[in-house]
């Protein structure tokens, strides 16, 4: 029967695992498309701004040099010269002629003797007349602006020319037409410059007339009469591409960028591969994550078996681990706590409740630990100068705070592993230092006790000393310490003596 119902479970998980495939897939597909259009607005917002950027850097500066160029030669010119016949060259044209650095001319047609002034100085032909000429027709135009005018082929010549065009009046009216040829080719090569191997179109267009002026990767451009939807999705992207468009200022002309669907077809691909795959892949990855998590869990659960048995043999050391713990974080937790609280009464056991300093326990098992490693030990003994005294006109209670003020200066003076509290007033030190170190430390001890102010009584409390070093002595250490300490109460209190010194201070 069990087995009958497990079956029967079966033919419902199957169509609720297609289900939730199926959402999969959808959610899968729907995240591929958010994602695609979001690439695609990333890559027409980075080509606006190139676009931008060539308008402010590239075009602009090449505009600006030839107006700026048309300013200065305008302004050396003699008019009157002029309508007298004479040409309009003279010697800043040469200065004039320097702000381009390509080969390109400069002219200047006289209206009234029909005559054409260049320089470089260009001979023309005899079939050469100004009438047929593109340019010619700027004549007839009233504005006082520069006028952009090309491309237009030179005479000649195959080469297109643009040509920057200044009406030149005087009181008599027009005098004539002066110009700047722009070469057609250096403006074709700084945009194949800018976008260097990209795979778009990009091109100067004639705001009014919409005519082409000059183009790089044209044969990207969709057939003509294929209309390019205003609105930038993903379908008319994949389908017709992008058309960008940034007006010129001072210049009558339109900066365009085509991105053809190939630049969003493959961003297209892209973005499938990966959505898709990742989502292929997140089964496989699934179960190898299940595995490891039962691989760290078992791992885990021998790191907690590891650990009690390091408590249990070394009374308290805790296996150290640097990796974080998943599974078994609370257990550890609770196993540091049981530590921390053996460790505790271990540490009582070592610890003067009253001080807080070290007791005559933990100063036993130093020494024996010095004396196992044979490691050379200053062993210096102390007693509180009158302490009884203390205890009889103030109180215990000012007498334990005397002791605690002593042990935490004893204590900052010569560190908080080497003073021990042996007795009620006695005090000990083990130091593993050479014999000048031992005694200036003594001696700062001595004065920074001696200097300590009191609330309950004026007087001073003082501390005498004496010590002896391990292995230099042949008599017991101990003994040979206290009867140091004994010289030193003997010579007055609030000194010090050593036995290999054999004197005071």
């Amino acid at each position: 029967m069990t087995s009958c119902i497990l079956k029967q479970r079966y033919y419902v998980l199957t169509p609720l695992s297609v289900l939730l495939g199926v959402l999969v897939l959808i959610a899968t597909l729907l995240l591929a498309f958010t994602s695609y259009q979001r690439s695609i607005a990333k890559t027409v917002g980075s080509y606006e701004q190139m676009l931008v950027s060539i308008d402010a850097t590239l075009l602009q500066e090449m505009a600006l040099r030839n107006q700026n160029q048309l300013a200065v030669l305008e302004a050396s010119l003699d008019k009157e010269a002029i309508a007298r016949g004479r040409s309009a060259v003279n010697p800043s044209w040469a200065i004039a002629h320097q702000f381009k650095r390509d080969a390109h001319f400069l002219y200047f047609y006289n209206a009234r003797t029909q005559r054409i002034s260049s320089y470089p100085d260009r001979p023309l032909p005899a079939d050469y007349h100004p009438q047929q000429r593109p340019w010619y027709r700027a004549l007839a135009s009233d504005s006082e602006e520069l006028i952009w005018f090309g491309p237009y082929p030179d005479f000649g010549s195959d080469k297109q020319s643009l040509t920057l065009i200044k009406r030149v009046l005087d009181e008599q009216g027009l005098l004539g037409l002066l110009m700047v040829d722009m070469s057609f080719e250096s403006l074709q090569h700084a945009l194949q410059r800018a976008m260097g191997n990209k795979p778009v179109a990009i091109y100067l267009t004639n705001r009014d007339s919409g005519q082409l002026v000059v183009g790089h990767n044209m044969a990207l451009l969709p057939a003509e009469g294929t209309a390019i939807p205003a609105e930038i999705t993903g379908c008319s992207a994949s389908l017709h591409g992008v058309h960008l468009k940034v007006p010129l200022e001072n210049i009558g002309w339109d900066l365009n960028l085509y991105l053809p669907p190939a630049v969003f077809n493959d961003s297209l691909w892209e973005t499938l591969l990966m959505v898709v795959l990742p989502a292929l892949a997140l089964l496989t990855t699934w179960l190898c994550s299940l595995l490891f998590l039962i691989r760290i869990f078992r791992q885990e659960q021998t790191l907690v078996e590891e650990t009690l048995s390091g408590i249990r043999r070394s009374g308290g050391a805790m296996i150290p681990t640097e990796q974080p713990v998943w599974f078994v974080h609370d257990s550890l937790g609770e196993i540091d706590q049981v530590r921390t609280s053996l460790l505790q009464k271990q540490d009582a056991l070592l610890c003067d409740p009253l001080t807080s300093i070290m007791n005559r326990r933990a100063f036993e098992q130093d020494r024996a630990e010095f004396e196992q490693s044979d490691t050379p030990y200053w062993l210096v003994l102390f007693d509180v100068d009158n302490f009884k005294r203390v205890n009889d006109c103030w109180g215990h209670s000012v007498g334990d705070a005397v002791l605690c003020r002593v042990a935490t200066i004893m204590v900052r003076t010569l560190g908080d592993r080497r003073v021990y509290r042996i007795g009620g007033d006695e005090f000990a030190a083990l130091l593993p230092w050479g014999g000048a170190e031992v005694e200036q430390r003594l001696t700062h001890l001595l004065a920074r006790v001696r200097s300590l102010q009191w609330r309950e009584f004026k007087s001073s409390i003082t501390l005498s000393a004496g010590g002896a070093r391990y292995p230099d002595e042949t008599k017991e250490l101990f003994e040979l310490a206290d009867e140091c300490l004994y010289r030193s109460k003997h010579s007055g209190r609030d000194c010090w003596h050593l036995a290999p010194l054999g004197s005071g201070s």
